[in-house]
């Protein structure tokens, strides 16, 4: 009488089926080269860029002479309103 008492028939519960094996395809990650998309938004830049400061360079004299004209006007002004 050295062994356990069982307290569960365990013959009236019916085995678990083994699950089939589910083989997956594997996975491909395609990796797209975003490369050339990533230079082409640099060198988009880097036109926009150089034709803004061309555009600046070009224009430069001309500002130059707007500012002094406005220099002179306000110094115009405030000889006139001391008097």
């Amino acid at each position: 009488m050295n062994g356990k008492p069982r307290l569960v028939d365990y013959s009236l519960f019916p085995k678990p089926k083994p699950k089939p094996k589910i083989i997956k395809k594997p996975v491909v990650i395609k990796s797209t080269d975003n490369s050339m998309i990533i230079n082409c938004i640099g060198l988009f830049i880097l036109v926009i860029g150089g034709l803004c400061i061309y555009q600046r360079y070009i224009d430069r004299d001309k500002t130059e002479l707007e500012n002094q004209i406005t220099i002179i006007g306000f110094n115009k002004y405030v000889k006139e309103n001391i008097k």
